[in-house]
């Protein structure tokens, strides 16, 4: 089988959960994975499967009349794809996203023609599939299935297990990291930390401000903090490589995540690939999290967030970690997440224009 994916590896630095799905795709199943370029969409023989992750990011990078060579462009690819037999298969990384750019345009001219044409559709959580299913009619009648986020292991294992400025002798260290967005709520974090009794713990907020949808009740409370809280909590406005990033985490007892709309994160898996558990918003994201590495490892905040329960979670959580316990990751292997998205290609390349689908469990109607 021959895929052709958009993107395949050239995304690595930033993102390699591609390269690490393709990886494991080649070396267990033999499928040719090509990276999608202006050239390689006409490669022959015709790609089986063009399996494409961020449409609509391409789309809303297009800022005013740049929207629509963009769009024009899509569509020509889908064109030529199904001139030459290749089935399409998104997978829905996220649904609609609150605030993109170009949210109108997207709304009016994309969403509706690209539900209705792609072939088939890969969740990375049943939370997601439910929901879509629920709200985009579109879908109903595609194959679907669900295979999750994998680990990042691979990724982080050549790292060394301790950091310097790891603090085990020193105040335990609450971190908070990722895309700064007003949905993610690290500006509750911060709130909470401050509940705290001051000089018990120290807070680290690392990532990039989002520009569409930024934390500002974050930026507010930030600058409000006083001279006694130098040194205490600490402000990294950048996205971090992998060396800096894993070593954060790791100097880190606990990672907090009080998101209120999310349905993947591949934030909570790399930490959970690192070796720290989480603190999270009772969602049904976390909850499937949960149910996956144990409750030891993902625990649910009991809303709303405040200090006496953070400051409880992480005493737990720091007696964890000096006794050198590890999560279970086996349900985020890639090599079983390769095969069965590999199955999935299987069977949207034979029953595109069939009604059957894969469907979650919890989805189906016996």
């Amino acid at each position: 089988m021959r895929v052709l994916a958009w993107p395949a590896r050239r995304n690595a630095a930033r993102n390699p959960y591609q390269k690490l799905l393709y990886d494991a795709m080649e070396a267990e199943t033999g499928t040719k994975v090509i990276e999608f370029g202006r050239k390689t969409m006409f490669a022959r023989p015709a790609p089986d499967i063009l399996h494409i992750h961020w449409p609509d990011v391409f789309l809303a990078a297009g800022k005013g009349w740049k929207f629509w060579p963009r769009y024009f462009f899509l569509r020509l690819l889908f064109l030529v794809a199904g001139l030459r037999g290749t089935r399409v298969v998104w997978t829905a990384h996220n649904l609609r996203r609150t605030g993109q750019r170009n949210a109108a345009r997207l709304e009016r001219y994309f969403w509706p023609w690209f539900l209705a044409r792609i072939d088939g559709v890969i969740f990375m959580t049943e939370a997601s599939a439910e929901v879509a299913l629920e709200s985009e009619p579109a879908l109903a009648g595609k194959p679907i299935t669900v295979a999750p986020h994998g680990h990042y292991k691979p990724v982080i294992a050549p790292f060394p297990a301790y950091h310097a400025d790891t603090p085990d002798a020193g105040l335990p260290r609450i971190l908070f990291f990722g895309s700064v967005t007003r949905y993610k709520n690290a500006n509750e974090v911060l709130r909470a930390f401050l509940e705290m009794p001051r000089g018990s713990a120290e807070l680290r907020i690392c990532g990039e401000m989002s520009r569409t949808i930024p934390d500002t009740r974050l930026t507010e409370m930030l600058a409000g903090l006083g001279p006694e809280w130098d040194g205490l909590v600490t402000f990294r406005e950048a996205f971090l490589p992998e060396d800096e990033l894993v070593a954060a985490i790791r100097a880190a007892d606990l990672v907090v995540f009080p998101y209120s709309d999310v349905l993947n994160s591949g934030a909570a898996i790399f930490a959970l690939s690192a070796g720290r558990p989480m603190l999270c918003s009772d969602n049904r994201l976390f909850q499937e999290l949960q149910a996956a590495a144990g409750t030891d490892w993902v625990r649910l905040i009991r809303a709303p967030l405040d200090g006496a329960q953070m400051a409880q979670v992480l005493a737990e959580v720091r007696r964890m970690r000096q006794a050198g316990h590890a999560p279970d990751l086996s349900a985020f292997d890639w090599d079983r997440i390769a095969l069965d998205t590999v199955s999935f290609y299987q069977r949207v390349s034979g029953s595109a224009d069939s009604a059957d689908r894969d469907t979650p469990s919890s989805l189906r109607q016996e």
